[in-house]
């Protein structure tokens, strides 16, 4: 039985994704890394607490360098977002352990950035690396612990344990029915887009690969029926 289209990209393009998965963590990293520590010791002697903190007498020339070279940064496709986002993650990776930091991969690294405590971002880092969690998973974890909640689902074993997840609700009879009759309308305004174009022009994998996903449609669709009709 032929796999439904969009498992096959999936599975085609899979090495692109750990390609650029590795890039960013080699490359990307190491380069906002630069940034962060760059601006620190530029604008706030390399003190965590200088950038961190709210005082009133706060030093603003970090804010005067950003207005007065918006421009160029702009140019350098560096928003102040991007700019502020560097130091915070340049703080957070010089705070960790050495032997954890350097296992983080950049997207969880992103995540537990926004944690305001040490211990806390020591923590999930931690965690993170000895439970290999997933990008969801360390996210979950940090909206956890922001929301002062519990992430240890059993404080007995070592390391941090996410919960496991609450039940998915089941589908709503109704809603499922009522989705399902607007797919007429939807195929018939695909079709008229499609009717738009020049079939004749499509590729030989272009016409393929509309063969399998029209194949995959038409089998789900009677699954269903066979379903209803039980």
């Amino acid at each position: 039985m032929t796999k439904p289209q969009a498992l096959v990209i999936q599975s085609e393009y899979q090495d692109v994704v750990q390609s650029l998965r590795a890039l960013t963590n080699q490359h990307d990293k190491a380069f906002r890394m630069g940034i962060g520590k760059l601006l620190l010791d530029r604008f706030f002697g390399g003190r965590p607490a200088e950038f961190s903190s709210s005082a009133p007498n706060k030093p603003t020339t970090f804010n005067d360098f950003l207005q007065i070279h918006a421009e160029e940064l702009a140019g350098l496709d560096l928003s102040e977002h991007q700019l502020r986002r560097c130091v915070r993650l340049h703080i957070c990776h010089a705070l960790l352990p050495p032997g954890v930091r350097d296992q983080l991969s950049w997207s969880a690294l992103l995540q537990i950035s926004v944690l305001p405590e040490s211990n806390q971002r020591a923590r999930l880092a931690a965690a993170t690396v000895q439970q290999g969690w997933t990008t969801a998973e360390v996210r979950h974890a940090v909206d956890m612990a922001r929301a002062q909640r519990d992430w240890d689902a059993d404080p007995e074993t070592p390391g941090l344990q996410l919960p496991k997840p609450a039940p998915a609700p089941l589908p709503q009879p109704g809603r499922l029915v009522n989705q399902t009759e607007k797919w007429p309308a939807q195929i018939a305004a695909w079709q008229g887009e499609f009717a738009k174009i020049d079939a004749t022009k499509l590729s030989a994998g272009q016409r393929e690969r509309l063969t399998a996903a029209v194949a995959a449609a038409r089998r789900q669709l009677q699954e269903l029926e066979a379903r209803l009709a039980g």
